[in-house]
């Protein structure tokens, strides 16, 4: 089966080479990976090392992070589709795992579990795939997005039918188009920790800037509860269940949210 892997990019140099690795050794007899570069006009080289690396690479400007997928994820020619940035990077054996699981799972999207690690490689804790049993106002009412794109995998006919992502969302794209996905068949859950997720300081999804509250209020308005004690319920049902089944991750984030209390640590 094919797989296309989607990067955007713009400077980054500084981890592309890590990442650009980590899918390359994705091939198999089984799998047969497509990884293609979206660049936005980077100036430290980003798109020669990925053409001689042997990425496809589109270049351009672009409208943001979610338009940029787009362009990529249109072009591409696998059957499945994944999103995965610069800086974060696939676990080895990791695209087997989404294929057995897409196999099995008879579902159009699946959905794995994430590491975050530091800007050192040092791992933050594990983030496993939310439950199956999660649903789109609950996934709302909790306020930030647990199903993580660096270990989700749409099916390509999926991804069109719901029109990509929505560019003019800057942060919260991700999370409203996986509301709209959830909202039109569940996925396949792999309890497999898939990719990383680098936090090395400057996490455009770690930000508490103005526009991201004001997106993340749009899909709460969007998807979530109607009634304010719902929202509540939902939220602590999923937040409870997040926590207790990730501990390591549970702790970290703690830390991190009083070492770095502007940024905003999920949970």
């Amino acid at each position: 089966m094919q797989v296309t892997v989607v990067t955007p990019s713009f400077n980054g140099m500084r981890y592309l080479d890590e990442c650009i690795k980590s899918v390359q050794i994705q091939r198999s007899e089984h799998v047969d990976v497509e990884h293609i570069i979206v660049d936005g006009g980077s100036t430290d080289g980003t798109v020669e090392f990925a053409r001689q690396r042997g990425c496809t690479v589109m270049t351009g400007k672009d409208e943001g992070i979610f338009d940029a997928i787009n362009k990529g994820s249109f072009a591409a020619q696998g059957e499945l589709l994944g999103f995965l940035g610069c800086d974060d990077i696939l676990l080895p054996g990791a695209l087997a795992r989404v294929v057995q699981g897409y196999a099995r799972g008879g579902r159009r999207w699946v959905v794995g579990g994430i590491r975050w690690i530091d800007g050192h490689g040092t791992p933050r804790g594990d983030l496993a795939a939310p439950p199956s049993w999660i649903t789109v106002p609950m996934s709302a009412a909790l306020g930030w997005n647990c199903i993580m794109h660096m270990a989700t995998y749409v099916n390509s006919e999926l991804f069109r039918e719901l029109g990509g992502f929505r560019k003019e969302m800057k942060y919260a794209g991700d999370y409203e188009f996986f509301l709209r996905a959830l909202a039109i068949e569940p996925f396949a859950r792999i309890g497999r920790t898939l990719a990383c997720f680098r936090l090395h300081g400057d996490n455009q999804s770690m930000s508490i800037a103005p526009k991201y509250r004001a997106e993340l209020d749009e899909v709460e308005r969007q998807f979530g509860p109607s009634r304010e004690w719902k929202k509540q319920y939902h939220r602590y049902l999923l937040k409870c269940w997040l926590n207790v089944t990730n501990p390591t991750w549970f702790v970290c984030k703690g830390v991190d949210a009083l070492r770095t209390p502007h940024k905003l640590i999920h949970g």
